[in-house]
């Protein structure tokens, strides 16, 4: 995305707040207004291994063998007003939507001191379905989190093949589904730590099997998402 690009966004569609969508005063940090501000709290740190939230700034304790993600951060439920915005972004091209969810996800992740990454990945989607959908919700999020977190942002995950919707598929059926659906090409030394974003978590499996792409590349891979969908477990 050019430089010039997002300042002119910003003029065209000035910043809103993401709940109510205010008008925000120029210069503000967070996306939210202060009445909304008071009402919003984190989901916070999610672990990949036992599927609990957890309140310490470490990982979880849980035996997390096999699974790639170290840790995972949700920035809210998939529920009530949060699902509404997210559907508006990811299925009624509400792209504007993608600046104020990126850059809330970015605040509460130094908030919550979660990660400090070499490079911020988005989960890619197949070519043929981002030039259906006309972008990938997920690179948006991400260029904007980027941006909070003072990281570069870099697409160094592909999709293979194209997979079915997950949408109605079951808990074994979307780990089949996805199973070496992405590949990566690192330019990050071994060892590197890389935070990749994604829209929403419900089983998991998508954001599990990118995240196994990275570490086959040596990276060590925390994760992020805008919303955690406990009606999927």
């Amino acid at each position: 995305m050019s430089q010039w690009f997002d300042p002119l966004l910003q003029l065209i569609f000035p910043d809103r707040c993401l709940y109510c969508r205010s008008i925000l005063p120029s210069g503000t940090g967070r996306p939210l207004c202060s009445p909304c501000e008071k009402k919003f709290t984190a989901a916070g740190l999610f672990c990949p291994g036992c599927e609990r939230f957890y309140r310490q700034r470490r990982e979880c304790s849980c035996c997390r063998a096999g699974i790639p993600l170290q840790a995972l951060f949700a920035l809210s439920s998939y529920e009530q007003q949060w699902r509404i915005l997210l559907h508006g972004l990811k299925y009624h091209r509400r792209r504007t939507l993608a600046r104020p969810f990126g850059r809330l996800l970015g605040y509460e992740i130094l908030e919550h001191q979660f990660c400090n990454p070499d490079l911020v990945v988005p989960v890619p989607l197949h070519v043929r379905r981002e030039k259906e959908r006309g972008f990938n919700q997920s690179r948006l999020i991400a260029y904007h989190t980027g941006q909070v977190l003072g990281k570069p942002v870099q697409s160094i995950l592909f999709k293979n093949r194209d997979t079915l919707s997950q949408t109605a598929l079951s808990r074994p059926e979307r780990l089949e589904n996805v199973r070496g659906a992405f590949s990566c090409n690192s330019p990050l030394p071994e060892g590197s730590e890389v935070l990749v974003i994604d829209d929403i978590y419900s089983t998991g499996s998508t954001i599990k099997e990118a995240a196994a792409a990275l570490q086959s590349c040596g990276l060590k891979v925390y994760g992020a998402v805008l919303a955690y969908n406990p009606r999927a477990q």
